[in-house]
């Protein structure tokens, strides 16, 4: 029994001497990191991270682990590519007693406060306008021998930061490719989105049209002489040029066109194929078989058009689509 109490007193006194050792031995570490650690803080400093860590800013003298862990830690927020900010003293005490350090046992030494650039990269403005013409041209349904693009814009004076950059153009939804387009630039440093900018360009299409050579009354039957062709932006034309000369000869204006002016397809109007009192033939399919019969028009027409045809044979008024010059056919 009194070799069992003797043996419990042994252990018990090994085991308050190992915490105490360690106790004694970390304050040790504490002490002579709080009292050797001498911060020297920088007047500028120049980061090209997202944040800024104490090293940065200053430098450190005193025990090589704890100046290693202390350097390491995030005392700010970096400012933005190409942008300045200011960090003082009281604020970097503040972060280092977040980050656990006792700051009252640290001699801090340098400048009060710390002005901080972040490094940056300008874009590659050639670059990108080439790389906006091509996407352009790829996606156009024009001609590329047609097509001039040109004030291809965009913010060049954006700052990014220094990596890899890398970027993407997308046109809006439903681009037709003509005049004023705006495409989507989206930009990327060491594959991270950073920047979406909108660039403008102006696409010219050029095509040959049709143009009123001189004056030409509404209802007037449209010869040769009245037309010439030019060649002209498609984006200042008009939705319905006419781009041949044979789409219009012969037909009637439907309106005053003034000289110059391109002449468009609602400017127009065909010659009416049938008039009231025609004779005309009546066409029906009915499966297999075409039935004719001739008919009496009772109201002119031009192609296209439907028409009331009475049926000689029967005297019923039938309607009936106009298909050419004394020729009608029913439609089932």
């Amino acid at each position: 029994m009194p070799a069992t109490r003797t043996m419990n007193r042994s252990w018990g006194n090994r085991m308050v001497g190992v915490v105490l050792a360690a106790f004694f031995s970390l304050s040790c570490i504490n002490g002579y990191a709080a009292e050797n650690i001498r911060i020297t803080l920088k007047p500028v400093a120049e980061v090209s991270q997202e944040v800024v860590r104490l090293t940065d800013l200053a430098e450190l003298s005193g025990n090589r682990d704890q100046t290693k862990t202390m350097g390491n830690t995030v005392v700010a927020s970096s400012p933005q590519p190409g942008q300045t900010r200011f960090v003082g003293g009281d604020y970097i005490r503040i972060r280092l007693r977040q980050a656990g350090f006792d700051t009252t046992r640290i001699l801090f030494r340098g400048a009060p406060d710390v002005r901080i650039t972040r490094t940056s990269a300008s874009l590659p403005v050639q670059r990108i306008r080439q790389a906006v013409e091509s996407t352009i041209r790829n996606r156009m349904p024009w001609n590329d021998e047609n097509v001039s693009i040109k004030g291809i814009q965009f913010d060049e004076s954006v700052r990014l930061p220094v990596g890899k950059l890398t970027y993407r153009i997308i046109p809006k939804r439903n681009e037709d490719y003509l005049g004023r387009s705006i495409l989507a630039l989206h930009l990327f440093v060491d594959g991270e989105a950073v920047r979406k900018l909108w660039v403008n360009a102006t696409i010219s299409v050029m095509t040959d049209v049709v143009v009123a050579a001189r004056p030409l009354g509404k209802h007037q039957h449209i010869r040769l002489e009245d037309l010439t062709v030019e060649r002209r932006d498609l984006a200042t034309v008009g939705s319905e040029p006419i781009t041949r000369p044979e789409d219009v000869l012969g037909n009637r204006t439907t309106r005053m066109i003034y000289p110059h002016t391109v002449i468009q397809a609602g400017m127009i109007a065909l010659p009416p194929l049938v008039k009231r009192g025609d004779i005309v033939k009546i066409v029906a399919d009915a499966g297999p078989m075409t039935i004719t019969a001739t008919g009496l028009v009772k109201q002119q027409g031009r192609k296209g058009d439907v028409v009331r045809v009475m049926n000689t044979d029967s005297k019923r008024v039938i309607l009936a689509r106009i298909t050419g010059p004394g020729a009608v056919k029913v439609d089932f």
